[in-house]
Order: structure tokens, then sequence, then C-alpha cells
């Protein structure tokens, strides 16, 4: 997202296979090649730059929308019972179903104007991330409190010390 190839966690179709079953979504043994590796960089981006451009308030790359729209159209993920009906699962998932689906997320985030408030940028010097502030207070201000939070209140307590 901009940081660089050094910072690129999505290097590979094993990568994206992991990050598959660590996100909210939970899907373990998805198979992945690498065209399904760049579709997902693909819709990344496209939601990266749609993001920025709402914080920025100006206008989205239409191809972006359209990338979104396109791939939100159509069918997602479905879950189903297991056979005892005391769990659920996915439906026989694959890449292209989670794009779907985070697609559609997107479209709900970017088009509903209660989402869309709480999308923020962070207000750590250095970092470039976005992030969804679903605190109570809605006043979050730091993409991960225990990495660029603690940053910035160490370095003001650093400051009030020397003062």
């Amino acid at each position: 997202m901009g940081y660089g190839p050094a910072f690129e966690r999505l290097s590979a179709p094993s990568e994206l296979r992991r990050w598959l079953s660590l996100c909210p979504l939970r899907l373990m043994a998805v198979k992945t090649t690498t065209g399904d590796l760049e579709h997902t960089k693909r819709l990344r981006g496209a939601i990266w730059r749609v993001a920025n451009a709402l914080l920025d308030r100006v206008a989205p790359a239409a191809a972006d929308v359209r990338l979104i729209n396109g791939m939100a159209c159509r069918p997602g993920l479905a879950r189903e019972l297991d056979s005892h009906a005391r769990s659920m699962r996915w439906h026989r998932p694959t890449v292209d179903l989670v794009l779907t689906t985070i697609a559609q997320d997107a479209v709900v985030l970017f088009g509903d104007k209660v989402q869309r408030a709480r999308l923020r940028r962070c207000e750590s010097p250095g970092c470039r991330s976005v992030f969804y502030d679903d605190s109570r207070p809605g006043k979050r201000r730091w993409c991960a409190s225990n990495r660029c939070g603690d940053r910035i209140r160490a370095r003001m307590y650093r400051q009030r010390r020397r003062s």
C-alpha cells in the first residue's frame, strides 16, 4: 500500500492462504494460486485508494469504484450448518467468493454515511494506515494503540520529562 516490496505481506499464494486463515472470516485450507494473489492485490489497492480519497475529501478514481462494484455484484460466501445444526461453516469457500464478500463489505463501508464517518487515518507521524474506528466513543486516533499509540505516548512522556 505504498510502503514498497520490503513491507508486502502478500508475497506468495501461501501468504494469502495464511492471511485467509487469520482474518475474521477464518477460512482454513482455501486453495490459492498466483492469479488469486494478483486479484487480491488489485482489490486491496482499489479499496486502499478509495478509502484515502474519501479521507482526503476528493473523488475516488472511477476505475477503482468500478472494480469494487464489479466484484461486489457477484454472489459471495455463504454459510451452512453442520449436520447436527450446532455450528456453521463456509459453504465451499474460494478466493473469488472471499474477494466478492470483501468487496461487498467495502461497498457498505464507503456507501453508508454512518460507516464512512468511522474511517480514519492513523495520526502517528510516518504511519499511513487507514482503519475503521470501532471504539464506542468513535475517537480512536491510531491504527493500533499498542504500536503507534504507544510510540506517541512514549514520545510525549519523554518530552514532558525533559522540560
